[in-house]
């Protein structure tokens, strides 16, 4: 389950960067 749980951080993360590039 860790594993999953670090799976979505990461994508999170990643949507997060890709946003706020987006957004500027």
């Amino acid at each position: 389950m860790n594993g999953v749980i670090y799976l979505i951080g990461l994508v999170v993360v990643v949507l997060a960067i890709l946003s706020f590039l987006g957004f500027h």
